[in-house]
């Protein structure tokens, strides 16, 4: 299996509610990422891309 690439693009910055401004990761989802599994990352890679689309729709 292909590793899942991490979302981050190294503008790290978390906002009020602890998801970074850059990847749109939350605190915690950063941190368990080298420890996840396949199938989490890609469950985390989703959740962040959820934020992000939410955020560009409430700009």
């Amino acid at each position: 299996m292909n590793p899942v690439e991490s979302p981050c693009i190294r503008q790290c910055a978390l906002n009020e509610d602890q998801v970074c401004t850059g990847c749109f990761r939350s605190r915690n989802e950063i941190a368990r990422w080298s420890r996840a599994s396949q199938e989490e990352q890609k469950e985390i890679v989703v959740n962040a891309t959820k934020r992000s689309e939410m955020r560009s729709l409430s700009s």
